[in-house]
């Protein structure tokens, strides 16, 4: 399930474009309330990347849906004291978030050239694991990295941000999942039951998307178990 992180950004007067494709944002940066600090985004990606163990990522994207202007003619950057780091918007709206030093963060925010309330931002927290490369101890991982992360090193603030997962979700257009490992020298096949109620993360307000399993690591299957996926599965997590 995404996790709608859908805010405000800061009044800015328009960007002047140079004649690169990404010029650099001119505008006067306006703080607010609404906005979530950029000090948080900042020491949500920091920790993610020191004690993730490369398994999870935030994806930030224009909900174009939401979002009054033309993608094409809108301008981010992140701006602090320091430094203005112009941000690149893909054909999907989407966009990476650069990692600042603490200090630096603390005085960063969003600029950008639409005017307040015409435009909203999605964050989601998204697995870097494949469908292929999933067994049942990279589930156990995820929990068990994610478990750590949240209750040990992310500070109560923070939490909102990263919420409890409570399994590992696979979703296919064919239901036909299976797991497979070794035992006696046999190889042994598993098939995986449709998750009931459970919704695809990417279906749209009102389709019913595809069916999907779900895997939270406390199953009595060996570590070796790894699943066999229908094809154009996609992995996320069930928060």
């Amino acid at each position: 399930m995404r996790i709608l992180l859908a805010c405000l950004l800061a009044v800015a007067t328009a960007a002047h474009a140079q004649t690169e494709v990404l010029p650099t944002v001119k505008t006067e940066l306006k703080r607010d309330g609404g906005v979530l600090p950029y000090g948080q985004i900042n020491s949500l990606l920091s920790r993610l990347r020191q004690h993730g163990e490369g398994l999870f990522r935030m994806d930030f994207s224009v909900d174009v849906e939401k979002t009054k202007m033309p993608l094409a003619d809108i301008r981010l950057a992140v701006r602090s004291d320091e430094a203005d780091y112009p941000l690149k918007i893909n054909a999907a709206g989407g966009f990476e978030l650069p990692i600042l030093s603490e200090a630096e963060a603390k005085t960063a925010d969003l600029a950008t050239n639409v005017p307040k309330g015409q435009m909203a931002v999605r964050g989601s927290l998204e697995l870097n694991t494949q469908p292929e490369e999933v067994t049942m101890a990279k589930v156990r991982q995820i929990m068990r990295v994610a478990r750590t992360l949240r209750e040990e090193l992310l500070p109560w603030y923070l939490r909102w941000l990263f919420p409890r997962i409570e399994a590992v979700r696979i979703c296919s257009a064919t239901p036909s999942w299976q797991l497979q490992w070794q035992e006696n020298g046999q190889l042994l096949g598993l098939p995986l039951p449709v998750a009931t109620g459970e919704r695809d993360p990417e279906a749209k307000k009102g389709e019913a998307g595809r069916p999907c399993t779900l895997l939270t690591g406390q199953e009595n299957w060996p570590d070796a178990a790894r699943l066999v996926p229908p094809p154009n599965s996609k992995v996320s997590v069930k928060l």
